[in-house]
């Protein structure tokens, strides 16, 4: 067992597993979802600011 796997099993026996894979999974899952979303919002709200521009202003 090298120095990495004796590291690893410690933190292990102590309840302190290494999850950065997990936490940088979870991270790129959230931004592309955020992704997803700011798109979704973007295409909703593209007809709506065409609209208010075309309006005529009235003073």
């Amino acid at each position: 067992m090298d120095s990495q796997e004796q590291y690893d099993a410690l933190l292990k026996r102590w309840g302190l597993e290494d999850q950065s894979a997990e936490r940088r999974a979870r991270r790129e899952k959230l931004v592309r979802h955020a992704k997803v979303a700011a798109t979704y919002v973007k295409k909703m709200l593209a007809p709506t600011r065409k609209a208010v521009s075309r309006t005529p202003a009235t003073h």
